[in-house]
C-alpha cells in the first residue's frame, strides 16, 4: 500500500474503507490526496469527528470525506451535504490509519549517499535510503527498504530490520538488535553504557556493561530518548511498545508489548513492566521490581514497589489513585480542620474551668 501511494498520492474512498474495515457512505471512486484538522481540509481531505459538535464542524468545512460514528449521521439529511462517509467505532484509529497511508515517509530516497561512511563489511538490503553523514559500522545488517536519515551512526555488529525509520542524529551503539517497522525520532541513543559501579573508600569502579538492546517489531522511540545496554544479557523494548520523548531506560529493563511511556518517564535498572503498562509524563520506577499487565502510572508518579494487573497508581510513593486523591482532598482541607481543632480546645478547656 505504500509503494502504491508513492506512485499515486490519490486513493479512492472505497479503497481506504476496505484498508480501515469501515462502512462507505457515498462514492467510493472520491479520491482523497490528504487526512487534516477541521480547519486544514481541502476539497481532497479526509478529516474525522467523534461528536456532534465536530461532525457539524466537518459537514460544513472543505473535507470531501468524513470518518465518523454511524449514530451520529441519525436524523442527518446528508442528502444536503456534498460528503462522502466512512463508518467506524473508532474514527481517529481510522483516521490515523489514513493518515499513515496519504504520508510519505520522511527521507525516503531509495538511495544511497557517496557522502555516507560504509563498512565494507556491512550488509544492506534492497531499496534502502542512507543519507549524507551516514555511518556504517563493521559487520552491521540493514534490511530491505530501511531510511537512514542524515547523521545516523550504526555501530559495530548491528542487526536492523527491515521498514525501519530512523530521523536525524540516532545512535545505534553496538551489537543492538532492531526488529522491522522501528520508528526511532533525532537524536535517540539506543546501546549507551549501563550505570553500573561497584563503590568502596577508594571510589566507584565502572562495571563493564557487556549486554545490548533488543528492540521488537513496531516500536517507536521518541527523540533524545536514552536505552541503556544490558550489563549482562538485553535489555528488551518488546512489540508495539511506543515511548515519548526524553525517557531514560536503564540496563536490563524489560519494557512489554504495547506498553506506552510518556516523555521525562525514568525506569531504573532490572525492572520488568508487562503488556500495556501506561506511565504518565515525569513517572519515575526504581529498579527491581514488577508493574503487572496494564498498570497505569500517573503523571510524576514515584512507583517503588510491585503492581497487580489493572493497578492505577499515583502519588510519591505511588499507590492506589482512589486512595491519593482522598488524602489529596484532606491535604486541601487542613487549614480548617487546625481550625476546628482549635475551637474544640478552647471550648474543652472553657468547660473545665467552669
Amino acid at each position: 500500500m505504500q509503494e502504491e501511494k508513492i506512485k499515486d498520492s490519490r486513493i479512492k474512498a472505497a479503497v481506504l474503507a476496505d484498508y480501515s474495515d469501515s462502512e462507505l457512505r457515498g462514492d467510493p471512486e472520491l479520491l482523497i490526496d490528504s487526512a487534516r484538522g477541521i480547519k486544514e481540509c481541502t476539497e481532497h481531505s479526509a478529516t474525522f469527528a467523534d461528536s456532534s459538535e465536530y461532525l457539524s464542524r466537518a459537514l460544513n468545512s472543505a473535507a470531501a470525506l468524513i470518518i465518523t460514528k454511524a449514530e451520529l449521521l441519525d436524523n442527518l439529511e446528508l442528502e444536503s451535504f456534498d460528503k462522502t462517509f466512512l463508518l467506524n467505532d473508532n474514527p481517529r484509529r481510522v483516521f490515523a490509519q489514513t493518515a499513515q497511508l496519504l504520508t510519505d515517509r520522511p527521507y525516503y530516497t531509495a538511495q544511497i549517499s557517496k557522502k555516507a561512511v560504509i563498512a565494507d563489511s556491512a550488509e544492506l538490503g534492497k531499496n534502502i535510503s542512507v543519507h549524507p553523514g551516514v555511518i556504517i559500522s563493521a559487520n552491521a545488517v540493514i534490511a530491505d527498504n530501511t531510511i537512514l536519515a542524515p547523521g545516523v551512526i550504526i555501530g559495530p555488529n548491528v542487526k536492523i530490520g527491515s521498514d525501519c525509520l530512523f530521523h536525524p542524529g540516532v545512535i545505534i551503539e553496538r551489537d543492538s538488535e532492531i526488529a522491522e517497522k522501528v520508528i526511532i525520532q533525532s537524536g535517540a541513543v539506543i546501546g549507551s553504557d549501563g550505570f553500573g559501579y561497584a563503590s568502596d573508600k577508594r571510589g566507584h569502579h565502572k562495571i563493564p556493561q557487556q549486554g545490548n538492546v533488543i528492540i521488537e517489531a513496531e516500536v517507536e522511540i521518541g527523540a533524545n530518548t536514552t536505552i541503556d545496554r544490558g550489563a549482562s544479557g538485553a535489555t528488551v523494548i518488546k512489540k508495539g511498545a511506543k515511548i515519548d520523548n526524553l525517557v531514560m531506560i536503564a540496563h536490563n529493563v524489560e519494557v512489554g508489548e504495547e506498553s506506552m511511556l510518556v516523555g521525562q518517564v525514568g525506569i531504573a535498572g532490572s525492572t520488568t513492566l508487562e503488556k500495556r503498562v501506561t506511565l504518565g509524563g515525569q513517572a519515575g520506577v526504581v529498579g527491581h521490581i514488577k508493574l503487572a499487565e496494564n498498570t497505569t502510572g500517573a503523571a510524576r508518579a514515584m512507583v517503588t514497589s510491585k503492581t497487580k494487573p489493572g493497578d492505577f497508581i499515583s502519588g510519591a510513593p505511588a499507590h492506589d489513585h482512589k486512595e491519593a486523591l482522598k488524602e489529596q482532598a484532606y491535604l486541601r482541607r487542613l487549614p480548617k480542620y487546625i481550625k476546628k481543632i482549635k475551637e474544640l480546645e478552647k471550648r474543652i478547656a472553657e468547660l473545665e474551668s467552669e
